[in-house]
């Protein structure tokens, strides 16, 4: 299906590259192919042969305005959180026999992304070896494959006051995709404090129930594709399945390792309940969003020699208003902003201050 970009949103894609790091934006075709798979791919000129066509002229527009804010050029974004992604896990997951074959990694990964997303909570994305003690969130979404000595760095990001989170099915194989004897999950089991018996796969459309304990402040939700059966060996109970024969078994748990916490989601729960449990999480340890913003409105900051870039984007179809926290520069246009403003549909805004906005 090649559906047209609509009106502007080619541009509002190319800035949210660069609101999340990129430094430019690079278009694949120039001309449009006469033959071939990709002759109808898109292109900035089309097989009529001349700059007369909307996508050349937004493109040219869009490389106007890159051109006047140069000096966003070099600036970096800052995060608190970081989420594990290893390339060799997502092999290793997708290519095992079970338990299920509705499990994804990619999936897993951009499900707990989005958490931190619609709060527009900068995440960077690390190897399980990368140093993380400039973070207070770490997350292994579904780890299943961890590489040796990999453990040590998640323990010693917690044992130092960080907060970690793991979900079902991790820590199971080593780097040659081999069991790790001695119970699930693995290398993990001292960072989480539970013992994971055995994992239940559902079949679709089977659920299971996230039952809350009292005073977790998390809601009940229903839950499925996976279930560990696990142990806490140490670790504060969140949540219990509510059905099946492991009814009243944990599947939410916490446990206080040195200095830090690591919480361990042994299922798959709706996005309800996994909104609720990280931004609970966030609060606890003073992680903010940029700004807040409706619903199809995402905003991102990047810095740069005391010069604070703060963009919003809207993904919606329609204009949506966006009360401003500070008053700012419009970097395209040459004008104070503040209070409220209204973002033209795929409309961006490129804003400027000295102080993260806060007048």
């Amino acid at each position: 299906y090649n559906k047209l970009k609509r009106p502007g949103e080619v541009r509002m894609l190319s800035w949210q590259a660069i609101a999340h790091g990129s430094d430019s934006v690079m278009f694949f075709q120039l001309r449009q192919s006469r033959g071939g798979v990709e002759k109808f791919h898109g292109a900035l000129i089309s097989h009529e042969g001349s700059e007369n066509n909307r996508v050349f002229r937004e493109s040219a527009a869009l490389g106007a305005e890159l051109r006047r804010a140069g000096a966003i050029v070099g600036s970096r974004s800052r995060a608190e959180v970081a989420i594990v992604f290893d390339w060799s896990n997502w092999w290793a997951v997708e290519l095992s026999s079970g338990p299920s074959r509705d499990l994804q990694y990619f999936e897993q990964v951009n499900k707990y992304y989005g958490m931190f997303y619609r709060r527009n909570i900068p995440v960077d994305f690390v190897r399980p070896d990368t140093d993380l003690s400039k973070y207070k969130i770490v997350v292994l979404p579904l780890l299943y494959l961890l590489k040796d000595g990999c453990e040590k760095n998640f323990e010693s990001f917690a044992r130092s006051g960080g907060t970690v989170i793991g979900s079902f099915f991790s820590g199971i194989v080593d780097e040659n995709d081999n069991v790790t004897l001695g119970g699930y999950p693995g290398k993990l089991r001292k960072l989480f404090g539970v013992w994971v018996e055995e994992t239940d796969a559902l079949l679709p459309g089977e659920q299971n129930e996230v039952r809350a304990a009292e005073g977790s402040g998390l809601p009940d939700a229903p839950c499925g594709l996976i279930c560990d059966l696990l142990h806490a060996e140490g670790a504060k109970v969140l949540a219990v399945y509510g059905k099946e024969f492991y009814a009243g078994m944990p599947c939410v748990t916490e446990n206080r390792f040195g200095e830090g916490t690591a919480y361990y989601v042994a299922t798959d729960p709706e996005p309800a309940f996994l909104q609720a449990f990280v931004d609970g999480i966030c609060a606890g340890r003073g992680v903010a969003g940029v700004m807040d913003t409706p619903q199809g409105v995402e905003a991102a900051r990047r810095y740069k020699d005391g010069r604070v870039f703060t963009f919003l984007i809207n993904h919606n179809r329609t204009e949506t208003g966006v009360a401003l926290d500070g008053a700012y520069d419009d970097l395209l246009e040459a004008r104070r902003l503040s209070g409220t403003i209204v973002l033209k549909p795929y409309g961006v805004l490129v804003l400027e201050s000295p102080d993260g906005g806060k007048s």
